[in-house]
């Protein structure tokens, strides 16, 4: 473990120990919370989130370190891979109008500025992945095109029965459920740079429009692959997922540790032993699961105490994800299952696009990025949700 990420656990655990004697103090004078005591724990779980976005952030800087040690520098290969920068470049000057970034497996470059090559798609995906985290712990399929592509599911499994002797043994064939069927809707968004920025040498344009654009996509496409209608958008998981608890009432909302426990076990023993089972949670939600104690008095949430250790909550992995909605009447809050059940497709590759004419009068060049996709949670059954009490 590098010096940095054991002093971020170090801090992580200090905080978390904080949080856990302010919880206990709460409880001992009756469980008020007074406006001081919520500003504390606020800033706490804030510090234990900004830690674990430090700590994976290092580990990615670790991961490109080591297969640098492991490669030697091709320099006609690393020309041909700065192509990324180049057609950027050259788009800055107007040379060409527009290029397709096609989704490549590439290495990418350390911020120690070591001499490897960086993809731009890699690097807009790498910022969407922190916004949207689905992007890495989902199933992916990459396709060149947009074409309706139908991923089958099954929905029962054959039966065994006890036959006599000389007895005929009866079929039993597994049954399919209907098709599902992704197809390819664009998400866009516009950066804008100034004359002055584009001609400066020493700003980073790939790192400017990698950040913008991987925010902007990373966002809006969270908020579709967990909430989307279906109609004209994605199919959400949440929507379709299978309600696994629904929460008491006159609480507006809030879910127990004894709801936890039943969401995670309304599901089948097969899913909770696959290495992909997760649970997913906001910020303002995970606040509330580190309050949760069992009936002895014990923490049911853990916080990771090693670089390979994720945040726990009775022994399953939880995921901060954005686009789940806070905890409310009748709000699906928390979900749990099988990421790998969730299919996200990519359709070509990200689409980038400049114009002098958008923004002419302001002087600013106008960046346009497009990634099409769609996503669907193929085996619904594989994903369960908390739902809040309705009143």
């Amino acid at each position: 473990m590098s010096e940095f990420i054991a002093k971020q656990v170090d801090a992580k655990a200090k905080a978390w120990h904080e949080a856990k004697e302010l919880i206990d103090s709460v409880e001992a004078r009756g469980g008020v919370w007074s406006g001081e005591d919520e500003a504390k724990y606020a800033s706490l779980t804030a510090d234990i989130n900004k830690r674990n976005e430090l700590i994976e952030l290092e580990q990615r800087e670790a991961k490109v370190a080591e297969a640098m040690q492991s490669i030697k520098v091709d320099f006609a290969a690393d020309s041909a891979l700065n192509g990324d920068a180049e057609i950027l470049r050259k788009m800055a000057a107007g040379e060409i109008r527009g290029h397709e970034f096609q989704m490549e497996k590439r290495i990418t470059g350390s911020s120690t500025g070591a001499p490897v090559p960086t993809s731009f798609f890699d690097q807009i995906v790498t910022v969407a992945r922190l916004v949207n985290p689905l992007l890495e712990y989902a199933t992916v399929i990459n396709t060149a095109g947009g074409e309706n592509l139908q991923i089958p599911s099954q929905a029962t499994f054959s039966t065994a029965t006890i036959v006599g002797q000389g007895v005929s043994i009866g079929t039993s064939e597994p049954t399919f459920n209907a098709f599902t069927t992704l197809g390819a809707y664009k998400y866009s968004a516009l950066a804008q740079l100034s004359r002055e920025l584009i001609n400066d040498a020493g700003v980073d344009i790939i790192g400017f429009l990698a950040e913008q654009f991987g925010n902007a996509l990373g966002f809006a496409i969270a908020n579709k692959v967990v909430n989307g209608t279906g109609t004209v958008e994605n199919t959400g998981f949440l929507p379709v997922a299978g309600t696994g608890v629904t929460g008491s009432t006159g609480v507006t909302g809030a879910f127990t540790a004894d709801n936890v426990i039943d969401l995670i076990y309304s599901l089948d023993g097969s899913l909770r032993n696959r290495p992909s089972f997760a649970m997913l949670a906001n910020s303002t939600s995970i606040a509330a699961l580190r309050k949760l104690k069992d009936t002895a008095g014990n923490y049911v949430f853990q916080v990771g105490d090693s670089k390979d250790r994720r945040d726990l909550v009775l022994g399953v992995p939880v995921i901060e994800t954005p686009a789940m909605p806070n905890p409310g009447l009748s709000v699906n809050s928390l979900a749990v299952g099988d990421l790998k059940s969730l299919y996200i497709r990519n359709a070509g590759g990200l689409q980038v696009d400049r114009s002098d004419d958008f923004a002419f009068g302001n002087d600013l060049a106008t960046w346009r990025a497009t990634w099409r996709l769609d996503s669907a949670l193929v085996q619904t059954a594989n994903i369960k949700k908390f739902r809040g009490g309705a009143s």
